[in-house]
């Protein structure tokens, strides 16, 4: 996906957008074309009933608190289990990370992420998912597992993020330098206007010229 929406929920809400407008006229077609009439009737029941579910399930989980985690984490899992392998599930395990991540919870938060990546057929909602799991994994100080998660990525679509992302890891990991080069790329990558811009030249400008971490003088006694 192009990287003209400016942040993961601009990018989610075209997605869905998207689906919302194309998806129900794709699946028409086929089912029109294999079981007429017929066939549509009994597949626009089904798809209501589904849906209403799946919504319901959904909309419980915006409205859940997650004070009490391990309910929470408990009535996340079930929709996701319920919902494999449609974007509802996908949209929980995002808006499960979310409210963990509010909470503080990073290690739960990271473990949502890694379900979209493990288990989401939508190729754009595991790259979002990698990019929000990259800060999550900066939260817990794990930057290697961070570097290697985006070293071991396709960026396609998404070349300006994972290079900021990249900036972010090795600057945690005091490798100013290579941060910086990413820092570069990101800002050569990045579409006219986008808001980053701005963001990504001061995070550059204020690394250290040297890859060592700073140190306060001392002073020896008189």
């Amino acid at each position: 996906m192009s990287e003209e929406y400016q942040t993961e929920e601009e990018q989610i809400d075209a997605i869905k957008r998207w689906w919302k407008e194309n998806g129900t006229s794709i699946i028409l077609g086929l089912v029109l074309g294999i079981g007429g009439i017929g066939g549509f009737r009994y597949w626009q029941a089904n798809v209501d009933e589904q849906a209403k579910v799946a919504s319901t399930h959904f909309e419980e989980i915006v409205a859940l608190s997650v004070k009490d985690k391990k309910e929470f984490i408990e009535k996340v899992m079930e929709v996701e289990k319920l919902h494999s392998g449609k974007s509802y599930a996908d949209l929980t395990a995002f808006v499960a990370a979310k409210k963990l991540v509010g909470a503080k919870n990073y290690k739960e938060a990271k473990q949502q992420l890694e379900w979209v990546i493990e288990n989401s057929s939508d190729e754009s909602f595991v790259h979002l998912a990698k990019i929000r799991l990259v800060k999550v994994l900066l939260q817990l100080n794990e930057n290697t597992e961070a570097l290697t998660l985006l070293n071991n990525s396709k960026s396609d679509g998404f070349e300006s993020t994972y290079a900021e992302l990249k900036g972010d890891v090795y600057s945690a990991l005091r490798i100013y330098t290579k941060a910086k080069v990413e820092y570069q790329i990101a800002l050569n990558k990045i579409n006219p206007g986008d808001r980053r811009a701005a963001a990504i030249e001061m995070k550059s400008n204020n690394l250290p010229a040297s890859d060592q971490p700073l140190t306060k003088p001392t002073t020896g006694k008189l």
